[in-house]
């Protein structure tokens, strides 16, 4: 392909992964509806003094979700960088997640989805890592910024076309037919890796780490390891730190509207259909800008549109408590897909531009992580203080938001991308 940095190898990861977000897009309207209809005698009335609202229980749903999946994704990448190899963690945790998009259709109980959910957060916890490390492995920093463009734009794709699709299948055939369908497709891609997308390998020899530079945090003192045995060095920890903030809290204010799916599906008169237009319309705005915008970090940095993406997020996030309509909060998601794509792919590009390379599994976890704690944020804040009226978790998810990008303009150094780093490794 003529344009710089997509080779065939990343070509061919996009194309997989957009079949894999396209299948799990498919189930994303239909999981508040589905608990909202399940009964269990046994699950709290209250919670910390909260009342257990359906909001709340739809954010407590993703919440196990999303900090299953923080909890492991560190540990695995770490496991990844270990054995040397990517592809066949992505392959075991995207076959996984298809085996949980099944298991949904039979959940009979709100313990029993919240226990596949959590399951299925373990899935994703198995591939993203070693996605980001394969991607890492296939790009060079120079022209990172548009390699990632160029992956996020086609993985989008999937995730703005599933719900949509999902939506309308579930209104026609059912929900467990969709959770079957979605199932399947998800399967389909774990072929399409293990087909046509090329083996990466670490460097590292088992994950050893080199003597310590000054400056380096990979041993304390004494000989054990510092509190932040993740990073290599302290200007490493507080870059990549500061841009996990930055995902945190923008993902915290992407998904708060997905407690709010039932209180927006009352004000809209819509169906699941609807709800997947507002969920999806972000990621298909995102699709059209994702490339463009990649590719512009490569020559202007990536800082300054991480800050500029979070700060256009907050208001966007915030006028969603004061939406009524179909028209209104699809116009205020579209909008909010720009802020995502001049966030999400310019940071996992500053990330991969700062890593150790032998250690890229680890280390790229640290930003993935923070996006499934963004989900977990996101959702069981907005269920936690629904009660107090539809504005507040958006307002509140909206004020998080702009305190990221103020946090992301004190931390995170950007390194001068002049070229490839020594040794950057090629697929193709």
């Amino acid at each position: 392909m003529a344009t710089e940095g997509v080779t065939k190898g990343l070509l061919a990861l996009a194309l997989a992964e957009c079949i894999a977000a396209f299948g799990a897009g498919m189930i994303v309207p239909l999981l508040a509806p589905l608990l909202a209809g399940l009964d269990d005698p046994h699950f709290p009335e209250t919670l910390l003094g909260l009342p257990v609202t359906t909001e709340l229980q739809v954010g407590i749903l993703f919440a196990v979700f999303g900090l299953v999946r923080s909890t492991f994704e560190i540990p695995l990448g770490r496991l990844s960088d270990y054995v040397g190899v990517r592809k066949p963690f992505l392959e075991v945790g995207i076959f996984t997640s298809a085996v949980a998009l099944y298991l949904y259709s039979t959940a009979g109980t709100v313990a029993a989805l919240m226990t596949i959910r959590a399951f299925h957060g373990f899935a994703l916890a198995i591939s993203t890592p070693a996605l980001f490390a394969l991607i890492e492995g296939i790009t060079e920093q120079r022209s990172r910024g548009g390699s990632m463009g160029f992956f996020s734009t086609i993985q989008t794709l999937g995730w703005g076309v599933g719900p949509i699709v999902g939506g309308v299948i579930a209104d026609v055939h059912g929900v467990e037919f969709t959770f079957t369908v979605g199932a399947v497709i998800v399967a389909l891609a774990v072929v399409a890796i293990h087909v046509a997308v090329p083996e990466v390998r670490s460097r590292d020899d088992h994950g050893r780490r080199d003597e310590s530079d000054d400056g380096s945090l990979e041993t304390a003192p004494d000989g054990g390891r510092s509190f932040l045995w993740v990073f290599s060095t302290r200007e490493q920890a507080a870059s990549l730190l500061g841009l996990a903030v930055a995902m945190i809290t923008l993902m915290a204010g992407f998904s708060a509207m997905i407690a709010m799916e039932n209180p927006i599906l009352d004000r809209i008169g819509g169906t699941l259909a609807g709800f997947g237009v507002i969920f999806a319309i972000a990621t298909i705005t995102r699709l059209f800008v994702q490339f463009p915008i990649g590719a512009a970090t490569d020559r202007l940095g990536r800082k300054r549109f991480i800050i500029a993406g979070l700060v256009m997020n907050a208001p966007l996030v915030a006028l969603m408590g004061y939406s009524h309509t179909l028209f209104e909060f699809t116009a205020l998601r579209a909008l909010q897909g720009i802020a995502l794509a001049a966030v999400i792919a310019p940071t996992y590009a500053l990330a991969a531009d700062v890593v150790d390379e032998r250690r890229s599994g680890e280390q790229m976890a640290v930003i993935s992580t923070a996006f499934s704690v963004g989900l977990v944020v996101g959702p069981i804040l907005a269920g936690a203080v629904a009660f107090l009226g539809f504005a507040i978790p958006f307002l509140v998810s909206g004020v998080l938001t702009l305190l990221g990008g103020i946090l992301v303009w004190l931390l995170v150094d950007e390194p001068n991308p002049s070229g490839p780093r020594d040794g950057g490794l090629l697929a193709d």
